[in-house]
C-alpha cells in the first residue's frame, strides 16, 4: 500500500468512497433528507475545492491504480495549534487492513512536522467503529455538540490528540 498526496485524477474515487461510506455508515444516524442531497457529483466538487486550497491536504491510500481510502485534513478552527482530520474514509472492500491507521499516521507526521501540537477529529455519535479506532490510537473525548451536515443536524463528538507523540 502506498500513501501519497491526492491529485485531480483521484477525485472520482474519493467522491465515490465518501458517498458510499456516508450511505452505509450514517444510515439511521442522519436524517434521510441528508442522503437525498448526497451525490458523487457534489462530493467531487467539495473535494476539488478542498484540494485547491493550499492550507488543506488530502492523502490517498492506494494499491496500484486503486484508491482504497483517503484522509482530508486542515487547520482546526477551534483549537489553537491543532491539525484537524476533516474526513477519513476507507473503501468497504479494504477495511480491516490498517488503511485508516496509516492515513492517521500520515496526518500526524504532517502535523508534527508543520508546527502543530495537537490533532483533532469529529465523529457522528453512534459511529462506534470510528470512535473505537481513534481512541485506540490515543484520541480523547473533548466535547459533544450538534453539527450541520448540509442542513441536517447530527449529534456529534469531537476527539483530540493532545500529545502527538502519543498518537500511534
Amino acid at each position: 500500500m502506498l500513501i501519497r498526496s491526492a491529485g485531480p485524477d483521484d477525485l472520482e474515487a474519493i467522491a465515490d468512497i465518501y458517498v458510499t461510506n456516508h450511505r452505509e455508515t450514517y444510515k439511521g444516524l442522519l436524517a434521510d433528507e441528508y442522503f437525498s442531497k448526497l451525490t458523487t457529483e457534489r462530493a467531487a466538487e467539495k473535494w476539488s475545492e478542498f484540494l485547491q486550497d493550499d492550507g488543506k491536504k488530502i492523502w490517498v491510500a492506494c494499491e496500484g491504480d486503486a484508491v482504497l481510502g483517503f484522509a482530508a485534513c486542515r487547520k482546526d478552527s477551534e483549537i489553537a495549534d491543532a491539525w484537524y482530520i476533516d474526513s477519513l474514509h476507507t473503501a468497504s472492500r479494504a477495511r480491516g487492513r490498517g488503511i485508516g491507521t496509516a492515513l492517521i499516521r500520515t496526518a500526524r507526521e504532517y502535523a508534527s512536522g508543520n508546527g502543530y501540537e495537537k490533532m483533532s477529529v469529529c465523529i457522528v455519535k453512534g459511529n462506534e467503529a470510528a470512535r473505537k479506532l481513534y481512541t485506540r490510537l490515543g484520541a480523547e473525548h473533548l466535547k459533544d455538540f450538534d453539527d450541520d451536515f448540509c442542513g441536517t443536524v447530527s449529534h456529534s463528538e469531537k476527539l483530540v490528540w493532545n500529545d502527538l507523540d502519543r498518537c500511534i
